[in-house]
């Protein structure tokens, strides 16, 4: 069957797909905004990002689930509504309460939106080939969506105010939700198994835990709180577990995970999301603080990473044919430790274009591998389940992003600080000189750093500048470092978990 026909019908689903990538990143730019109309606490603040994250995950197999049982574009539709009607309570919202509530809504609404795309965009395309392009499609939008949403909500904040950045999904999302209801076709599991209530519980339950485990431990480290998150989570995933072996009709077959190319795939999704979401928390603040940039400025500064990134997710199917998934990945992985290396050595002196040229090497490698991995999992799941199937590769990118932030933002943290004291104490009475807050801020942050220095004497504020900056510049270093060291584990990982054969399979 030619792609041909289908070509409409994957460009109403790329708009899907890039709407929710757009719509979880363009708040991150607005939250200042927010917090000064609000005048917000920053805890509460945080949970305007982290609900989404939690309900996303939380939401993720039951969506799947439904989808594969009442069919993938219903709950496509399904989620564009709700992500349409949250988007509007979003912009509406007077208190920054209901504002994390609706959050949390537009989490639920990508859950609903992004496995089923991807479980119709299977359907559409059973040729192994032409599938792999799609799902290059699939991943090239989905980069370009997390890229740009910086650029867009800092315009949005810029020239008019942080609900706008909730303005733009509505009549997007009406639009995609009316053509797909014409064009996009309904896909389902033909048996209509009886749907898992009880694993549907257990999952949402159990992924929820997790993902609020990895947050609030970044956050405030080994504490009673987060020792329970941790335990619920792992005892309600393993009861899940157990569930899913005895029902007659699980949500997720766990025989899946015996393929050593399914649970390989998994893995890798895993380790680039935990790359790709830890570096680009840190990069803001990078371009912005280091180099000076404005908000829309340090957006469009990440676009050589974005757009290498989309080139490369587009080609690396062809790619993949000529000299296999295995290579592939491997290779681009390669290609990624090589930008992670490079960007390590990066110090305040360094022009932005060398800068550019990691992003451009990350960017690369990211979309050589992330397609051939999602395919490679994808591949292996029946088309009955292939509802499910995106949503344990949806949950296992979103588990993986979480921890990375949590990991990649904790080491800059602590080298941030361990470095802050190592330089007050080689100051000594020198920095004894400085205002009580003046010394509190430059130990809490770059960013409280950055605005203390402007009250100070100019004598005194080149050079409080210069040691934050080198702080966060080594902390930055020893982050990119980890992410090398990640990245090394996924080369071992698809060199030796993948099979040898040199062309793409089924």
């Amino acid at each position: 069957m030619s792609a041909t026909p289908h070509r409409p019908v994957l460009a109403i689903l790329g708009i899907a797909i890039a709407l929710s990538s757009l719509d979880s990143t363009m708040v991150n730019v607005a939250l200042p905004s927010i917090q000064a109309t609000f005048d917000a606490p920053t805890p509460l603040l945080q949970w305007v990002v982290d609900a989404y994250a939690v309900t996303f995950a939380g939401t993720l197999l039951l969506a799947g689930s439904l989808g594969d049982r009442f069919g993938r574009r219903r709950i496509l539709v399904i989620g564009l509504t709700i992500f349409m009607l949250a988007d509007i309570g979003a912009m509406l919202s007077t208190a920054i309460l209901p504002l994390a509530i609706f959050r949390a809504v537009i989490g639920v609404a990508a859950a609903f939106i992004l496995p089923a795309a991807l479980g119709i965009i299977i359907e559409l395309f059973p040729d192994p080939h032409e599938r792999a392009a799609a799902i290059g499609v699939w991943a090239g939008v989905t980069a370009i969506g997390v890229a740009i949403g910086p650029i867009v909500g800092g315009l949005l904040v810029e020239y008019f105010s942080w609900s706008a950045v909730f303005a733009l999904g509505p009549p997007i999302a009406a639009v995609v939700l009316v053509l797909a209801l014409r064009y996009v076709p309904e896909s389902q599991d033909p048996d209509q198994p009886r749907l898992d209530v009880l694993g549907a519980v257990l999952s949402s339950l159990g992924l929820a835990a997790l993902i609020v485990f990895v947050i609030e431990v970044a956050e405030f480290g080994i504490k009673p709180l987060t020792i329970a998150l941790a335990t619920a989570a792992v005892v309600l995933l393993a009861v899940f577990g157990w569930w899913q072996t005895r029902v007659a009709k699980p949500l997720l077959s766990l025989e899946l995970f015996r393929v050593r190319a399914f649970t390989v795939s998994l893995i890798i999704v895993a380790l680039v999301y935990l790359t790709l979401m830890g570096t680009l928390f840190l990069l803001p603040q990078f371009l912005q603080l280091v180099h000076g940039m404005s908000p829309l400025i340090s957006g469009l500064a990440l676009l050589p990473g974005a757009l290498a990134q989309l080139i490369a997710s587009l080609l690396s199917p062809r790619l993949a044919d000529r000299i296999g998934v295995r290579n592939t990945i491997v290779a681009g992985l390669a290609v990624v430790l090589v930008g992670f290396l490079l960007f390590s050595t990066v110090t305040l002196q360094t022009p932005y274009a060398v800068v550019a040229v990691c992003f451009v090497l990350i960017g690369t490698g990211l979309g050589l591998v992330l397609p051939e991995a999602t395919h490679g999992a994808m591949s292996l799941v029946p088309h009955e389940h292939s509802g499910v199937g995106a949503a344990v590769n949806d949950a296992v990118g979103d588990i993986g992003g979480t921890f990375g932030v949590a990991t990649l933002g904790a080491v800059m943290a602590a080298t941030y600080h361990a470095n802050i004291e190592a330089a007050i104490e080689a100051a000594g009475s020198t920095a004894a000189l400085l205002p009580p807050n003046a010394l509190e801020a430059l130990r809490s942050s770059l960013t409280a750093a950055t605005v203390a220095a402007q009250n100070l004497p100019a004598e005194y504020a080149l050079a409080f500048r210069e040691i934050a900056g080198h702080a966060y510049v080594s902390g930055l270093g020893w982050a990119l470092s980890l992410g090398a060291g990640v990245t090394v584990v996924g080369i071992a990982i698809a060199w030796f978990g993948f099979p040898k054969n040199p062309h793409k399979t089924a």
